[in-house]
């Protein structure tokens, strides 16, 4: 589940059940007291997001220009090819290759080709001599669609269509890694193609049936929940082998989800529905297998199928296929999972024996596993790095970058590679030949940021280098604190991207962490943020029940005065789903940009029990109670803000989000005994466990049944709660297209709500997805019209 804003955040959260506690702030305290505590606890880390801001004449962001994205700043767009070549599409639209090293360019096809002017995606092949062009996009779900794929021949600029029996609109088209083969998806089956002009294509898959049986690409709830992406096909290194996944819904409940149609056409006479096999809390989910099929057999006409063993402790059709790779030609990984999914096994299969062995197995007994990234593989297969929590003492376990060795042998052994009170976000590139492993990380002394580092795995006491501390940006001449990179294929050069506190910045570096050059300094919007009135930022933290701290950060309008003679309203934005967090360095402008600067109302983000990046003592603080922790910490830091910062007004102060924090609002409202909160807007919140996707819900509250956990859905249950909103302002939003989280949700609510005489304003979007992406303006403005009416402010 992620939120519909234009910068979408990640999926939900959890939180542990625990009784209703409040925070107790020097209710009795003498005022010194209460300053000492002020000084000790609220460690503010944030400075002013500009200085411009203190410049009379400068100007507040407009709604149009963030919703117009003439704020929005441009990201990498490139592909490494090779050590030190990256193909990527420059500002005329033309496919470029870019030499790093030489810094010269070439052209590979010019944006005068109608096909790649009107494409939307392109990917080279391995022997460079073809690109494929997708275009004619149509969406599906969030990853998935279907689109006219076009193989140009670079020598030649033939075309060719991608088409079987005259059919071209595919769900998926990828070439393979050597020569120019490839594969496609059609109505659900997979077809091979050995050479691209050469139009003989081998049907790899039969039983595919659209809408109800998937090979190569995942269904609804693989999608959304487990794979992120389109594609769930796999090649080996030499591309002579496949390994691909099976996905059957036949028994899996369908939705359906309604569609009204075109106003004022006759074709619209009568509603429509789309209906989708949707796996909700306790129900049955899809059946998934793991197919091999060697691709060379294939096009002799010998197409065999093989069904890739999964771990005998998961015998039943209950497990998840959580990530795949094929590390060597010979060797598959698999990582299978159990249906709550607080067991995980990395399975390693020889393709053309079928045997296996277990890499790792990984279980959490108060928590779930995170094992949807498949290991990064030495070259020969016997060892492999993942991010596996370890324990720090007190501290408890922080996620950290983990070396697998004897993987194949049965008896694996598990090295730590880094330690400490941070956590490893994302392991990038195993350079064998200089052992070292890149990978990104939070600091240690602030969860905010996140950094480049490389550890020396020979080395017995395993140093971490920082590679991106101390960078700056150029624009503003601020510390790179927020970054992410991009490694060449044999780790010769990477990319970083300073992606905050300030305009973000691209350049290439090399191996010695020397800059090479500029690839993007973001210049233009740069030049559009200096001449603004931006937010000044200031962050805290707020201790919070179980020892923990709560990281907050406030957008304060610019020159506010804060010694307490004026009080200034307060919106919080909340998301609050597991693992989540919203306190970062990234560089952000937003609709709170916008509120700040023109309305002077302050926004602010509070990472409670529950969140990502500080420890999984806080993150599993919620396990298995989705609605508790992550709630009270939302209303007691708020409670803690409004009675410490003597500038924020206690009699307006707000609470939106969406999605989860959707949810997470409306639980606010209904959990708020003493008045936190004056108001609150959900926009397309859960409000029952029970109503939405089965992975997503059972990996953090377990199964709606009494033998299991029916007590923490009844818990974290928006509809039994719903008296306690009575005689306060809520703002319930959601579209009807949704196919995530679906208008069932907020029908429910609202039928109850009604049924209890509970005055709300409700406002439907038809035919809107999650997303809501067609109605923006609209949406915009009845959030701040709403909230006009809540702070008693004008328009």
């Amino acid at each position: 589940m992620t939120e519909g804003r234009l910068d979408v955040s990640e999926l939900m959260t959890k939180s542990k059940r625990q009784g209703w506690r409040r925070l107790l702030i020097g209710s009795i305290v003498a005022i010194v007291v209460i300053a000492l505590i002020i000084a000790a606890v609220f460690l503010l880390t944030g400075s002013p997001a500009d200085s411009s801001s203190d410049s009379p004449s400068a100007s507040g962001i407009t709604l149009e220009e963030w919703l117009g994205g003439s704020l929005a700043t441009k990201s990498f767009n490139g592909t490494w090819l090779s050590g030190s070549e990256i193909l990527f599409q420059d500002e005329s639209g033309n496919l470029v290759i870019r030499n790093v090293t030489s810094g010269t360019s070439r052209t590979i096809l010019e944006v005068t080709n109608m096909i790649l002017a009107i494409s939307f995606d392109y990917e080279i092949s391995a022997d460079r001599n073809y690109l494929l062009l997708a275009s004619n996009y149509h969406k599906l779900y969030r990853h998935t669609y279907l689109a006219h794929y076009t193989i140009i021949n670079l020598q030649t600029l033939d075309q060719t269509s991608l088409s079987r029996n005259n059919v071209s609109i595919l769900q998926l088209a990828t070439w393979g890694p050597q020569g120019n083969s490839l594969v496609y998806v059609l109505q659900n089956n997979i077809y091979y193609r050995p050479q691209a002009e050469i139009e003989t294509d081998y049907e790899l898959t039969t039983d595919g049936v659209f809408g109800t049986i998937y090979n190569g690409v995942p269904d609804w709830v693989y999608e959304e929940e487990v794979f992120s992406s389109n594609k769930a096909l796999w090649f080996s290194p030499n591309g002579s082998g496949l390994v691909f996944g099976h996905f059957d819904d036949t028994s899996t409940p369908v939705m359906h989800i309604p569609y009204y149609g075109y106003p004022g056409s006759l074709s619209s006479q009568y509603t429509s529905s789309i209906p989708i096999h949707y796996p909700k809390s306790g129900t049955t989910n899809p059946t998934v297998k793991l197919f091999y099929v060697d691709l060379e057999l294939a096009a002799a006409g010998n197409v065999t199928l093989v069904e890739i063993s999964h771990p005998s402790q998961l015998d039943s059709d209950e497990r998840i296929l959580a990530a795949v790779a094929f590390p060597t030609n010979n060797l598959i990984s698999a990582t299978w999972m159990n249906r709550v999914q607080n067991i995980a096994y990395v399975q390693l299969c020889e393709p053309s024996t079928n045997t296996c062995t277990t890499g790792l197995s990984h279980a959490e007994t108060a928590g779930w596993v995170e094992q949807f990234e498949p290991p990064i593989f030495s070259s020969d297969g016997t060892a492999f790095l993942l991010i596996l929590p370890q324990d720090q003492g007190d501290s408890g376990a922080w996620r950290h970058l983990t070396m697998i060795t004897n993987a194949t042998s049965g008896s694996p052994v598990s090295t730590a590679l880094t330690s400490g009170t941070h956590v490893v976000t994302e392991i990038l590139s195993w350079d064998e030949d200089s052992s070292l492993v890149y990978y990104l990380a939070t600091a240690t002394s602030d969860p905010a940021q996140q950094h480049l580092y490389r550890v020396n795995i020979t080395t017995t006491d395993f140093t971490e280098e920082c590679l991106s501390c101390g960078v700056k940006s150029s624009n503003e001449e601020t510390d790179c604190l927020y970054n992410t990179a991009k490694l060449s294929t044999d780790n010769s050069h990477y990319i970083l991207t300073c992606a905050g506190p300030g305009v973000p910045e691209i350049s290439v570096y090399s191996k010695d962490t020397t800059m090479i050059y500029s690839w993007e300094d973001n210049s233009d919007v740069a030049e559009v943020v200096a001449a603004k009135s931006l937010p000044d930022v200031k962050r805290y933290t707020v201790p919070v029940t179980g020892g923990f701290e709560a990281q907050v950060r406030l957008l304060i309008p610019p020159n506010a005065d804060l010694t307490g003679n004026t009080k200034y309203p307060m919106l919080v934005y909340v998301y609050g789903g597991p693992d989540s967090y919203q306190v970062t360095e990234r560089f952000n402008v937003d609709w709170g940009s916008y509120l700040v600067t023109n309305k002077s109302i302050i926004h602010a983000a509070i990472d409670g029990r529950g969140s990502g990046l500080k420890g999984n003592s806080m993150l599993f603080a919620g396990y298995r109670n989705l609605g508790t922790v992550e709630i009270y910490d939302q209303i007691n830091v708020t409670k803690y803000l409004q009675d410490n910062l003597p500038f924020i007004d206690s009699t307006r102060t707000a609470i939106w989000g969406w999605s989860y924090g959707g949810y997470a609002t409306g639980m606010s409202l209904a959990l708020d005994y003493d008045g936190v909160f004056k108001c609150g807007m959900s926009v397309a919140p859960v409000t029952d466990w029970a109503l939405y996707d089965s992975i997503y819900t059972e990996r953090f509250m377990g199964l709606p049944t009494v033998a299991d956990n029916i007590v923490g859905y009844e818990g974290g249950q928006l509809l039994n709660k719903a008296d306690n909103i009575r005689n306060k302002d809520y703002y319930l939003i959601h579209g009807t297209l949704d196919d995530n989280v679906h208008y069932q949700q907020s029908l429910m609510l609202a039928k109850v709500l009604e049924q209890k005489d509970i005055l709300f304003r409700q406002q439907t979007y038809t035919d809107e997805d999650h997303g809501i992406a067609q109605s923006r303006a609209h949406l915009y403005h009845s959030l701040e019209n709403f909230l006009d009416d809540c702070f008693e402010t004008s328009s």
